[in-house]
């Protein structure tokens, strides 16, 4: 690389680190917006996009002035990003002045049109805070509209909320990638997939249940599956934890539920994920807190009591490593119960090969199936730990040439590896634990 080149070289380089400064600063001002806006602190977001507006201004105008020479992909990269959130935070800031002056006008001071502002109005849909809309959510049918398909009663800020749990950046998750668990893929095709496509068969009879629970001993696919779901599915995905229906202040909690459901029916067909659900759904008992009690009763209410409509087509998915703890009413709506067990040899053999696709390994078939024999009790998770822990012995043979050597003259994984490895990596589940899921599995699963 000649003189001139390298010049140029360092030129993109700076004019990257820039742009991405920019819009670094004007990120976290935005969040602290978004922040703010759910705080109900409206003066204090005003400031925020209004940093962000100046930030990204200026970081427009630095791109203007770079040299031909010093544009790249990634500057123009940057430089749409930059255009595309001053233009949202911009459109944010004239709403909120609105609303917080009563009067048109814009927040440089220029005349504008309120009109739009008199809907209810939700946050902006800021790459990186809260995710677009998936194609099955901006159909006519399934459009909020600023949430004027939402029945009176239900708080818009609450709504905003539970949008933001809206997972429609997908996971790149397909069934394929899942090693074994043959039943549940099938079972969650049956529930979710097909009657999606083909509506017209599940009806009746065929119209499938509103509830499932994956239960089984931890680290075995019981989130995968609910990914692949969410990838395979066209279906709008909330991704529920205990923090998105849990509130400090009394009766918000209750509230929150409602709006979930009411959401979820608008956007319909709808899955609701509510991972470790019996953190938030577990058995009632004469000492817990009122608050907890309520909660479980509003969901209770809403999946299956005078608010629901047999014809909605919304899932409620539960997984836990606890069914015993659910509350017997919520486990009487989760009607399919699918265990999720450890994987059996030939779905040891399948992920050990999926695990080990993209490395460079001296291993037979032989050696893959001698290693699956001898990892019998390991969970999915356990393997993907013994595969990280026999990758770094190469590493670790290396001693003071690690500062030297190049990537491609590591050597190759070897079967002693994996006997070294399995030697401080060890089946993280007992079989007092597996015998307690086979238990209920027996009681309450679907076989």
């Amino acid at each position: 690389m000649n003189e001139g080149q390298d010049s140029r070289q360092i030129g993109k380089q700076r004019a990257e680190q820039k742009l991405k400064g920019y819009f670094s600063l004007a990120k976290k001002e935005i969040d602290k917006a978004l922040r703010a806006e759910e705080s109900m602190h409206r003066v204090e977001a005003i400031q925020h996009y209004k940093a962000a507006v100046g930030v990204l201004e200026e970081g427009l105008s630095v791109w203007r002035s770079l040299p031909v020479s010093h544009s790249s992909e990634i500057t123009n990269s940057y430089k749409e990003k930059i255009i595309k959130w001053k233009n949202e935070a911009s459109q944010r800031l004239e709403v909120l002045y609105s609303q917080h002056q009563g009067q048109s006008k814009n927040f440089d001071g220029s005349n504008m049109d309120v009109s739009k502002s008199t809907k209810p109005v939700t946050l902006p849909e800021f790459e990186g805070f809260f995710p677009p809309k998936s194609a099955s959510s901006r159909g006519a049918k399934n459009s909020m509209e600023g949430s004027s398909l939402l029945p009176k009663g239900i708080d818009s800020r609450l709504a905003s909320m539970i949008e933001s749990e809206i997972l429609d950046r997908r996971p790149p998750v397909a069934w394929d990638s899942i090693a074994g668990l043959g039943n549940a893929k099938q079972a969650l095709m049956e529930i979710v997939i097909l009657p999606i496509k083909r509506s017209d068969l599940f009806t009746g009879l065929r119209k499938p249940v509103r509830g499932i629970l994956l239960f089984g001993p931890p680290g075995n696919g019981k989130t995968m599956l609910a990914k692949a779901v969410a990838s395979e599915s066209s279906a709008t995905f909330f991704c529920i934890s205990a923090s998105s229906v849990t509130s400090k202040w009394v009766g918000e909690g209750e509230k929150l539920m409602r709006a979930l459901f009411a959401v979820a029916r608008a956007r319909q067909p709808s899955v609701i994920f509510i991972d470790e659900i019996d953190s938030i759904m577990s058995a009632r008992s004469e000492n817990e807190h009122d608050a907890s009690r309520r909660l479980k009763s509003e969901f209770l209410i809403q999946f299956d009591g005078v608010m629901s409509n047999e014809d909605d087509h919304i899932v409620v998915m539960g997984a836990t490593n606890r069914p015993e703890e659910i509350d017997e009413a919520v486990r009487r709506r989760l009607v399919k119960r699918i265990y999720v067990p450890l994987p059996d040899l030939s779905a040891r053999i399948d992920l050990l090969s999926k695990l080990l696709k993209g490395s460079t390994f001296f291993l037979s078939c032989e050696d893959i199936e001698c290693i699956a024999q001898n990892t019998d009790g390991y969970s999915s998770s356990d393997l993907r730990a013994l595969c990280q822990e026999a990758a770094m012995v190469p590493i670790r043979e290396l001693g003071s040439q690690i500062n030297t050597v190049k990537a491609d003259e590591v050597r190759s994984l070897r079967y002693a590896d994996f006997e070294l490895a399995m030697k401080s990596i060890r089946p993280s589940i007992s079989k007092d634990q597996l015998q307690h899921f086979e238990v209920w599995n027996q009681t309450f699963g679907s076989k």
